[in-house]
């Protein structure tokens, strides 16, 4: 499900992701730890707690679930988490997706009370989930340290699926 939220462009979007990589002390140009970001984000940002469940808890592979008090509780699969840990990018990318939701809703881009879409259908810079997609994208494959890379160097430097490393060499 999705919802319309005030809008971001990529430019924004970018610098987000530097910061989100500073934040967590990524030092490498390239790899982003995504399980250390999971495992270290409450102590990083309080209001975000984060659960591993048994995968029959839920349908979805993970959610982000804000609470009434402006606190967001991220809840993932056992084995996505598990897989994330072995490698495996679109596992890496679901938690961190989960992660985006959470860090873009305390930024102010939450859910606009707004059922009035243009043929049902939001513009994807006003859209939590494209929102929450890009920034996991940026995250994981640095703009400026991929220019020109083929989508085998982004995948194998990255750390990413062969869809997200698709989508990084089609943006400009």
């Amino acid at each position: 499900m999705d919802y319309k939220t005030k809008a971001i462009d990529r430019h924004t979007l970018r610098m987000l992701a530097k910061i989100i990589r500073k934040i967590f002390k990524c030092r490498s140009r390239f790899k982003f730890n995504v399980i250390k970001a999971f495992e270290e984000i409450h102590s990083i940002f309080p209001n975000i707690t984060v659960e591993i469940v048994e995968e029959d808890w839920m349908k979805v592979p993970a959610r982000c679930i804000p609470n009434l008090n402006g606190s967001y509780h991220i809840e993932i699969k056992e084995s996505i988490y598990e897989g994330a840990c072995n490698g495996v990018g679109g596992f890496r990318a679901h938690i961190l997706h989960e992660m985006c939701h959470a860090m873009l809703c305390m930024l102010g881009y939450t859910p606009i009370l707004d059922r009035e879409f243009e043929n049902n259908e939001l513009r994807a810079y006003e859209s939590m989930e494209w929102q929450a997609k890009a920034l996991c994208g940026e995250i994981l494959c640095p703009y400026e340290a991929t220019i020109g890379m083929s989508v085998e160097e982004i995948m194998k430097k990255c750390n990413v699926s062969r869809d997200c490393a698709l989508i990084r060499t089609k943006l400009k």
